[in-house]
């Protein structure tokens, strides 16, 4: 984990007066929002609300055209990219995989920073998403959506993150797959990392203990929508 914190000691990932305008429409619209170290925050909505927008600016993958994105009360465009993705990782729904085996995947984000995990290392980030150590020489080509969706979290993982951006993390996995990750993503809570889970299902706040937002219309609401 990072060692910097905000003025009250408290880790946080905050947004003020983010707005996106495309073709004329407003897809994010004065959206404020805020989650600190070891909070879980759900936001659900329909399809096209924003919501998977809004994921992207809070990862800086795209630039708001008004607002800011701040870590630690910092704002993003001041921190160097490479540093900020580190500290928030961000999974799409779809995660590409890169070439090569599921270990190069899951050690790639290490590797850019100089560093090089072992093997056991790789096993453990594996495991955490309830994959066996022996998925590592797999081509990464050869997985099935699902798996795809944990290795792309495991490779995340590796980073080891602070904030933890999730956009539909369960849309590919059948139930007992889906119900590990919902329980590993309490489990990272536990553990002091602040997670943002982009879901469609109403269920998921309430197994995940997490404050549940809604999207509509480019604005994000508290609780039901």
């Amino acid at each position: 984990m990072g060692e910097s914190e905000d003025a009250r000691g408290v880790r946080s990932l905050s947004a003020r007066g983010l707005g996106l305008a495309r073709e004329g429409r407003n897809v994010l619209d004065g959206v404020d929002f805020a989650i600190e170290a070891g909070a879980i925050a759900c936001i659900e909505g329909p399809s096209g609300c924003g919501k998977s927008t809004l994921l992207r600016v809070l990862a800086t993958l795209l630039e708001p055209t008004a607002g800011e994105v701040y870590l630690e009360g910092v704002a993003a465009h001041a921190i160097a990219p490479r540093t900020f993705r580190r500290r928030v990782a961000y999974v799409p729904q779809q995660a590409p995989m890169l070439e090569g085996t599921v270990a190069d995947n899951v050690a790639a984000g290490p590797r850019l920073r100089g560093a090089q995990p072992t093997p056991t290392r790789v096993e453990q980030c594996l495991a955490l998403v309830g994959l066996d150590g022996a998925f590592a020489a797999r081509p990464a080509s050869e997985l099935s959506g699902g798996e795809r969706q944990r290795v792309a979290l495991a490779r995340a993982l590796a980073n080891e993150p602070e904030f933890l951006l999730l956009d539909e993390p369960t849309a590919a996995l059948d139930t007992r797959a889906a119900e590990r990750i919902l329980e590993r993503v309490r489990a990272l809570a536990r553990e002091g990392l602040g997670l943002v889970v982009v879901t469609h299902e109403p269920t998921h706040a309430a197994a995940l203990g997490a404050r549940r937002r809604t999207m509509h219309a480019g604005r994000l609401r508290e609780g039901e929508g």
